[in-house]
């Protein structure tokens, strides 16, 4: 099909197309996403800017998947998948602007796994816990620049004691939304889905950015399903981050697609030896089609933390977002806004306000 008639009938462009493996639905495919911003930071003293930066919420990576069916039960595959940041929203900060970190390279998965629809999915390898994002199921279609985790748009900002001094706390410790056991190197099993739900475990052990002799367990349920004009999803987990530490968390999220209305809720309780943290998140979320180019999200959040940072410590956050989508190249534009208050017995502390705009490409 010409460019002009692909755009005119809203199909995406394809940048790297799949490369087909014989006659049924096997394949390899690379892909990844692209994206950059401009991130502008007051910690109440001083306004500073950073470009290009890298998007925190949602990194610039890369990888290859492949996929292969063994019979008319089993299927095969692997995944392999990189990141790399090297001026990430996450850790520049009034201390170190324009210093870049071109060693930033992660691996993010190395993996392969088995899967059946009756018997369900095992994965070995450095990849998702079964906790991996439970803490993050959002229909809002505005995650590229804002979700639970908030501390994502400018998580390496100090803030900024009254009297004028840098404190000692980054925005990434006082705001996190304790989600799951994340990535690791790792046995998981899942279960098929049965109306709707599915549950999973996870044992495994830190490998990348660094080694830990820790191993870690956990257990999820996840459940996506529609009613009527209703969309709903949703996830719940519980894990050992280690021997003494329980964590709890998940998040639920339902979308009225005839209005594009959808409203997003997220929660968790860390119990640690030393403190006990704890937030909760709220979204509401509006999606129309006001462009031919492609959807147009908008949404406003708020976040509540009790301890995150440590005892007697308060943290809240105000955000709105607005996504744009160019359907045909893949690509979301956004914008976003975002507070940040630290309350801290022993400290008086200013308001950080965060701004971040820019682009996710992806093929």
């Amino acid at each position: 099909m010409p460019k002009e008639a692909a755009a005119a009938a809203g199909q995406p462009k394809t940048w790297i197309p799949k490369l087909r493996l014989g006659a049924d639905d096997s394949y390899i495919e690379v892909y990844g996403q692209v994206d950059k911003g401009v991130l502008a930071f007051d910690d109440g003293h001083s306004t500073l800017g950073y470009v290009p930066v890298d998007n925190a919420n949602a990194s610039t990576r890369g990888g290859v998947r492949i996929y292969a069916e063994i019979n008319e039960i089993w299927s095969i595959g692997g995944n392999a998948e990189a990141e790399w940041n090297p001026y990430s929203t996450n850790n520049v900060n009034q201390l170190n602007r324009g210093d870049y970190d071109w060693d930033t390279w992660l691996l993010r998965k190395a993996e392969v796994y088995a899967e059946s629809q009756k018997f369900g999915k095992l994965w070995l390898g450095q990849g998702s816990m079964a906790s991996d994002s439970t803490a993050e199921v959002d229909l809002s279609g505005t995650t590229v620049i804002g979700y639970s985790s908030i501390s994502d748009m400018a998580g390496g900002q100090f803030f900024r004691l009254t009297d004028g001094t840098l404190s000692e706390v980054q925005v990434k410790d006082a705001f996190t939304n304790f989600d799951g056991l994340q990535r690791k190197l790792r046995v998981r099993y899942d279960t098929p889905k049965f109306a709707g739900f599915s549950l999973g475990t996870s044992v495994g052990t830190q490998v990348v950015p660094t080694k830990t002799e820790t191993w870690v367990w956990d257990i999820a349920a996840r459940y996506e399903n529609t009613f009527g004009d209703f969309k709903v999803a949703g996830a719940a987990a519980f894990s050992r981050p280690r021997e003494d530490d329980e964590l709890y968390d998940g998040s639920v999220s339902v979308l009225h697609e005839p209005t594009g209305l959808s409203i997003t809720l997220a929660a968790a309780y860390s119990d640690e030896e030393q403190v006990n943290g704890r937030y909760f998140y709220t979204k509401l979320g509006y999606q129309a089609d006001f462009f031919e180019v492609g959807k147009t999200a908008m949404s406003v959040d708020a976040y509540f933390g009790k301890d995150v940072e440590g005892t007697d410590t308060n943290s809240s956050s105000f955000g709105v977002q607005l996504v744009q989508n160019l359907d045909y190249y893949q690509t979301e534009l956004y914008l976003g806004g975002r507070s940040y208050d630290f309350d801290h017995a022993a400290d008086e502390v200013d308001t950080g306000v965060a701004f971040l705009a820019g682009a996710r490409v992806k093929f």
